[in-house]
């Protein structure tokens, strides 16, 4: 049943955020995406899933980390700092693993747990950049203007009232 709501929720929250999203929200369906394909080819690290720590998922949730942070680094947003944060504390799970007095199943609902406001965050940060649109006319993408395109976009949104 929760795999359903998790799907609905994702399937929801990505088309609206590839919907009415700019490039850095489309760019963190994309990492999501390419996360959740990766993910689903890791083998199991015993037999059983999560009774010792997956060491091919905390690859595949280490490397939406680094990519999530890059994108908080250059994205003129704020929603990709708390999906990077989401994914340190996913990281974490992993890691706490390391400890053998851990339970399998706190291992495993921890892990699921933090997957949740994953595409919430990211239609949410498509939500805002519809919003800031509707209010100064453009929204910059990124924090590094590199073209005469952004540079124009950049200008219309510091001339805009407050």
């Amino acid at each position: 049943m929760n795999i359903f709501v998790y799907l609905g929720l994702l399937v929801t929250c990505c088309v609206f955020a590839l919907w009415r999203g700019g490039a850095p929200e489309r760019l963190g369906v994309a990492i999501l995406v390419a996360a959740i394909v990766a993910s689903s080819f890791v083998p199991a690290a015993g037999t059983h899933r999560f009774y010792q720590m997956e060491s091919g998922l905390l690859a595949v949730d280490s490397a939406m980390l680094v990519a999530v942070t890059l994108l908080a680094l250059f994205a003129q947003r704020y929603w990709p700092m708390w999906l990077a944060a989401v994914n340190v504390n996913i990281v974490v799970t992993h890691l706490l693993m390391l400890d053998p007095r851990l339970m399998p199943w706190s291992y495993a609902v921890a892990n699921a747990a933090w997957s949740y406001p994953i595409p919430v965050l990211l239609a949410a940060g498509a939500w805002r950049h519809r919003q800031r649109i509707a209010r100064y006319g453009s929204d910059p993408a990124w924090s590094q203007p590199g073209g005469p395109d952004d540079e124009h976009e950049l200008r219309r949104y510091q001339q805009a009232p407050a």
